[in-house]
């Protein structure tokens, strides 16, 4: 599965349409590992729930509060 096929639910919301999304550079590149929690995120953030390892090195979360607009962050994930 390829990033873009995972995230993109959240992606084409219509509050997402004109933002800039850095992660979405790297839409077509395979998941590598699915994670749950938050337990081997690469980044300070606490409250990345569900992230995904990519075939690149790279890493994706979502960070979804209850108010407001969800962030993706990334990281380049340590070798």
């Amino acid at each position: 599965m390829k990033l873009i096929e995972d995230f993109n639910i959240w992606w084409k919301m219509p509050k997402y349409k004109d933002v800039t999304i850095p992660a979405r550079q790297f839409g077509d590149i395979e998941i590598k590992e699915r994670h749950g929690s938050n337990r081997g995120w690469p980044g300070p953030e606490q409250d990345v729930k569900y992230w995904v390892s990519l075939e690149n090195g790279w890493a994706v979360g979502i960070i979804t509060p209850r108010k407001g607009n969800a962030s993706f962050p990334m990281y380049l994930m340590r070798s």
